[in-house]
């Protein structure tokens, strides 16, 4: 077994075990559609002048503590939410640090005025760009809220990688500010890990950011997400095969593998599911909340006017009327309700040997399709990519480590074929044995 395999910690697992058997409820807040940068991969398509009113920010605190005291939807209840996760995003969440500041103070008075659990059960959390992160307002928040807020910096490994995707307004890269931030948040929060998005225009410098972020920050753990839209191919998939057959030969060269988690080599991905398994891939299928900027009430932010262009608003609720009161919003959440993973997927995916692991956004897959109980399935070769890497990474592993453990190779050769070719598949089966 390999030595660095961890459970991945959120704060949804931290708040459970700090309460064992308490479950907790992450509750999205869409303060601004503003964003100071223009990431070429960024699912948000409709980047805009909107911005959360305190007014209305307000209503929405209001609105989570009268569901939880007599909502029907299931949405917030105590069962559900004995805890809860305050989640800032944007656009950029940091250009409304002011805001964000008056919503938690707001939320916190109005705990307490309810004699609430939640005046003790609840924490911040926020993904940022790091562009805004020394100023001094955002200090003063973080230290008047010190143990209750954690910010996640998103960078994309190494100067050029990241800033060939992610560059602010005027074209600039972002870079050096990031990775400032990244360092310092590393330092205040104890991260000991974060998230390289992988698209088509930096898949061919994924062994060269990965590595760089993993020695320069020290990483104990690393995901390498690939976005869902379209775009993937076979020969992208290519290029991504050889990509992490050489990040899997420095990690067991240098002997990082006994040291740092990369969530893309994950023995658990690339077996077949059984029929037993209904579960849907992300939260987005009702299992979470978001308020737009508006006061509107969404299954999870990705079904914001901001990121899905050209369908209709798939809303729950809103701040006037509470979740679910309306005849429509009513329909969506019975609709979300009953998305499966068979409901939405077609016989080839439900009988794919490489199943586990292949991920989907029910948002997007709304955005395509019309419905978010139509599985889209752009990401197929990089998956299949992503599992073919990991028997070459485990199974050398393993043979260094001298377990008889193997991890099989499920991909069949009329897949692998094209993104890899015959002789890389006959290795890889050498290695299984």
């Amino acid at each position: 077994m390999i030595k660095v395999r961890q459970k991945r910690r959120n704060f949804i697992d931290e708040y459970a075990q700090m309460y064992p058997g308490r479950r907790s409820k992450c509750v999205t807040f869409i303060v601004t559609h503003q964003c100071n940068l223009r990431c070429s991969y960024c699912y948000q398509h409709n980047k805009g002048e909107g911005r959360m009113s305190l007014e209305t920010a307000k209503r929405c605190v209001d609105l989570l503590f009268a569901e939880d005291a007599g909502g029907t939807t299931g949405y917030i209840s105590p069962r559900e939410s004995d805890g809860v996760v305050l989640e800032f995003i944007g656009g950029e969440p940091l250009l409304e640090i002011d805001l964000i500041s008056h919503i938690v103070d707001y939320f916190r008075a109005r705990a307490v005025e309810l004699g609430h659990r939640w005046a003790v059960r609840y924490m911040v959390s926020m993904a940022s760009n790091g562009t805004l992160y020394e100023d001094e307002r955002v200090r003063r928040f973080l230290e008047r809220n010190r143990g209750r807020v954690s910010i996640g910096i998103t960078l994309d490994g190494d100067q050029e990688t990241h800033d060939a995707c992610r560059r602010d307004c005027a074209g600039c890269g972002s870079y050096d500010k990031a990775a400032k931030a990244f360092a310092r948040a590393k330092e205040e929060f104890g991260h000991d890990g974060t998230k390289f998005t992988v698209a088509p225009a930096n898949v061919g410098r994924v062994f060269v950011a990965c590595k760089d972020m993993i020695e320069r920050f020290d990483l104990r753990r690393l995901h390498c997400n690939c976005v869902y839209e379209e775009g993937w191919t076979e020969e992208l998939a290519g290029k991504f095969y050889l990509q992490l057959k050489a990040l899997a030969d420095w990690m067991i060269e240098s002997g990082r593998y006994t040291q740092t988690d990369l969530s893309v080599f994950d023995e658990v991905a690339g077996k077949p599911l059984p029929e037993t398994e209904t579960q849907n891939w992300c939260g987005g299928d009702g299992r979470m909340v978001a308020f737009d900027v508006d006061g509107t009430v969404l299954p999870c932010q990705r079904y914001s006017e901001l990121s899905t262009t050209g369908r209709p608003l798939l809303r729950i609720g809103d701040v006037e009327h509470g979740i679910g009161a309306l005849p429509g919003d009513r329909a969506n959440i019975e609709l979300l309700e009953g998305i499966t993973r068979q409901s939405q997927s077609s016989r080839e995916c439900l009988s794919c040997p490489i199943a586990s692991g292949c991920g989907w956004c029910s948002a997007y897959n709304y955005e395509v399709t019309g419905t978010p109980n139509k599985r889209v399935t752009y990401i197929c070769p990089t998956h299949k990519a992503r599992v073919l890497a990991t028997g070459y990474y485990l199974n050398r592993v393993y043979r260094l480590e001298g377990s008889k453990e193997r991890y099989p190779l499920n991909c069949p050769r009329e897949w692998a074929i094209p993104i890899i070719g015959e002789e890389e598949y006959e290795r890889l089966e050498e290695l299984a044995k």
